[in-house]
């Protein structure tokens, strides 16, 4: 019965909730924070990623994959608490078919 109650939770909660509770038993803000992201190389998504990291001191870096399909992003920012990395995931998830690492 209890496993059934802990799960519930979960589901009916925030789906960010074990990884913020993950984020403040590991990392120690502030922080520099890496993300990686796989998008389809369309011009249109591209830009829609790099947007979100506008205005920020993040240092990005783009490889294309073998076949040319895809990229892959690698992007290095300071972050000051768990909240600002979710922030940063939750916009990302917006862009359609992005695969976040």
């Amino acid at each position: 019965m209890a496993i059934e109650e802990n799960r519930d939770a979960n589901l009916s909660g925030d789906p960010y909730e074990n990884f913020r509770a993950l984020l403040q038993q590991s990392v120690v803000f502030p922080t520099t924070y890496t993300f990686k992201f796989i998008v389809k190389a369309e011009e249109e998504k591209i830009i829609e990623l790099e947007s979100i990291f506008v205005g920020t001191p993040a240092k990005i870096t783009v490889t294309n994959s073998s076949t040319g399909k895809y990229r892959s992003f690698t992007v290095k920012v300071q972050v000051q608490d768990e909240e600002e990395v979710i922030n940063y995931y939750k916009e990302v998830s917006k862009i359609d078919s992005v695969i976040m690492l």
